[in-house]
């Protein structure tokens, strides 16, 4: 469902007009949606932060493959800041590293320097463009590839045809629900039934969800 779609999803359940065609560029620049629109277009936005951050939903997960130097410690992911990693592996052996503290990496990074194969990560800062980076410990000794397997949230809908990845029912009566609050509508039966629908809907597209990665806990044996 694209972002116009989403909007007017809403605005029909709040009886306002919709947005009868798609708007150029960004919506907080257009001069053909309304200020009340562009309200409901922000609403949908936090819904959508809500729901994404509520499940390690499929559509969001991706592989970001890092290509170590020998000698260096520190790398750029590049998936930006908002992301959660799942798993990381190095091709080159199979081995998963594992994810420590600052303090923890520091314990075993210090006083020794050798290089050898990375066991371990942690996060050290980002870029100009808030790219997390990671440590690597101990420092590759040679090329590795590394594999992260991340969650990595969408970016903010802004223009009109951009289509939203998480499922698209808890969004919508989420949005609908902070509509009702912003309106000041929110002490009577209606904010009861709404909020009930919101906890259905993302109940239901979790187990959906949930049902492509019932393997996701077993253990194996390599």
């Amino acid at each position: 469902m694209t972002f116009r779609e989403l909007i007017n999803e809403v605005l029909i359940r709040l009886r306002e007009d919709t947005i009868a065609t798609d708007w150029s560029g960004n919506i907080n620049d257009s001069t053909t949606v309304t200020d009340y629109q562009k309200v409901i277009g922000s609403l949908i936005n936090d819904s959508k932060r809500n729901t994404e951050s509520y499940h390690d939903w499929l559509i969001l997960r991706e592989t970001v493959d890092i290509p170590t130097v020998s000698g260096t410690r520190n790398y750029n992911l590049n998936s930006g800041q908002e992301i959660k990693i799942l798993d990381v592996i190095n091709q080159t052996d199979g081995q998963r590293l594992r994810q420590v503290s600052r303090q923890y990496m520091n314990s075993v990074r210090y006083p020794s320097t050798a290089n050898g194969y990375p066991l371990y990560y942690s996060f050290n800062g980002a870029d100009s463009s808030n790219n997390l980076k990671v440590d690597l410990e101990p420092i590759p000794e040679d090329v590795h590839t590394l594999s992260f397997d991340i969650v990595k949230y969408q970016d903010e809908l802004k223009t009109a045809s951009t289509s939203l990845k998480v499922p698209d029912k808890p969004v919508i009566l989420g949005a609908w629900a902070r509509a009702i609050a912003e309106r000041g509508e929110d002490g009577g039966t209606q904010t009861s039934v709404v909020a009930a629908e919101v906890a259905q809907s993302l109940s239901q597209a979790v187990m959906l969800d949930n049902g492509n990665t019932e393997y996701e806990n077993d253990w194996f044996i390599k």
